[in-house]
């Protein structure tokens, strides 16, 4: 009887070793974010880095209709080793957006500054922004390896529709972060 505690014990030791190596493993394959003073986010990865440049954050109070809530130009860096693409997903996450449905939109144009890999595609149309807290993923980009410094940038503006009726005595407002993730 006694062996049988002692298989129970070191099977249950062995299904813990398991997990803590296949989550480490999949921490240290995924990789480490870190963001400095200035906003700026580092995401190293095994087979490179990808460095966010901007300031994430955009608040906006009321602006007429049909003006600009907010206009940021960022970049995106990429050194990649080895063959394999790095790609990465920006995403726009709306903490309060009380102006309304259908009354906030967002456009974003990008350049692929070093020639390399593929950015994110540039808005044909305006996306609307939902009333309240959302999140919404803007797209997709990539650097292609090979590749030290390979820079993506990108230039997002939020404004309010031409056609948006709101009620202005309640100083409708506007906040969220831009947030760039591997992908």
């Amino acid at each position: 009887m006694e062996h049988k505690g002692s298989y129970i014990l070191l099977t249950g030791l062995l299904i813990i070793t398991l997990l803590v190596t296949v989550v480490g493993t999949t921490f240290s394959y995924f990789g480490v974010t870190k963001k400095d003073s200035n906003g700026e986010q580092t995401i190293q990865v095994t087979n490179g880095t990808l460095i966010f440049k901007c300031d994430p954050n955009i608040l906006a109070g009321y602006v007429n209709a049909g003006e600009t809530l907010a206009t940021k130009t960022f970049t995106v860096n990429g050194t990649v080793s080895g063959s394999n693409n790095l790609n990465y997903e920006l995403d726009l996450n709306v903490g309060n957006n009380t102006f309304g449905d259908n009354n906030v939109f967002y456009t974003i144009t990008s350049t692929n500054t070093s020639s390399n890999g593929v950015t994110i595609i540039n808005s044909t149309q305006p996306v609307a922004i939902p009333n309240g807290t959302s999140s919404i993923k803007v797209g997709t980009g990539s650097f292609a390896g090979p590749v030290e410094n390979g820079v993506h940038t990108y230039t997002i503006n939020i404004y309010r529709s031409a056609e948006s009726v709101v009620n202005e005595a309640e100083g409708p407002t506007f906040n969220a972060t831009l947030d760039i993730v591997q992908g």
